[in-house]
């Protein structure tokens, strides 16, 4: 029986930034079967909310969150994290240095608010339909005592990504963080070994759940290691192929039109 379902959310769960119906019964059906459904999700706590709202599990004991792509676990009654890893403050400085080269948005997620610098008029409308909470900057300094736990280069071309990604690949081994991309437009990256998947590790083990009673959900690139977790792992219909190929299955539907509803009917009844 599946007890723990992780779902991302941009491209997944959501559409335009909120739950729609068919996924807000579906959710409704496996939480009354017992079953925890958990955002993970590149985002910050405080940007979810309305989410959790939509998923009837804002400020509940014993629901949570996964986020910043597994940098950072909450407990839904509580605005701390009870699980996180920082990136250090030579990490930030270092890859906001790479950013310059390639004249990129960059944004710094820390626990407190995203901090954006170099803004993109794009992403400065993204964040205000999001709700998020940010401010625009020019001193990186202000990140010095911060604890940021994702950062992320932002471009209006994905394929810029990608090739930075390419080019700056040993020195972000070098730098030890972990790198993904997410809504083709981001480049983000965490601390070395936080992802999505070890979030997942971590959660099942907090409450003391087997890897046969998890399921994840997810479509792009930095849903990869919670699909390969899971004991169940479900790309949406109009994921990356590259999803698709490792997940245990592929639903008929695309995100829009309920593949979330859809995965979870099919294992959680």
């Amino acid at each position: 029986m599946i007890k723990m379902v992780l779902v991302d959310m941009d491209e997944t769960l959501l559409v335009d930034f909120r739950v729609p119906d068919v996924n807000k019964q579906a959710i409704a059906k496996a939480r009354e079967k017992g079953a925890h459904v958990i955002p993970a999700t590149g985002r910050s706590f405080d940007m979810i909310q309305d989410i959790l709202k939509d998923m009837g599990t804002q400020y509940q004991k014993n629901e949570y969150s996964i986020c910043f792509n597994g940098g950072a676990v909450y407990e839904n009654d509580q605005e701390e994290p009870i699980h996180y890893q920082a990136l250090s403050y030579e990490q930030v400085t270092s890859l906001y240095a790479i950013c310059k080269q390639y004249g990129l948005c960059f944004l710094a997620f820390a626990l407190d608010k995203i901090y954006i610098y170099d803004p993109s008029e794009s992403e400065v409308a993204r964040k205000t339909k999001q709700k998020a909470n940010f401010s625009v900057e020019s001193d990186l300094a202000l990140l010095e005592d911060k604890k940021v736990i994702k950062v992320a280069l932002q471009a209006d071309e994905e394929e810029l990504l990608y090739q930075i990604g390419e080019e700056q690949a040993e020195v972000l081994k070098k730098m030890q963080v972990e790198v993904s991309y997410s809504s083709g437009r981001f480049l983000e990256c965490t601390a070395v070994g936080v992802s999505k998947g070890t979030a997942l590790i971590w959660l099942r083990e907090h409450l003391q759940i087997m890897r046969d009673e998890t399921m994840a959900i997810g479509d792009n690139f930095n849903d990869l290691t919670m699909i390969q977790e899971a004991g169940v792992g479900v790309c949406v219909g109009d994921g990356r192929k590259e999803v698709q190929d490792v997940s245990d299955f592929v639903t008929k539907r695309g995100f829009k039109e309920g593949a979330v509803a859809e995965a979870l009917q099919k294992y959680l009844g």
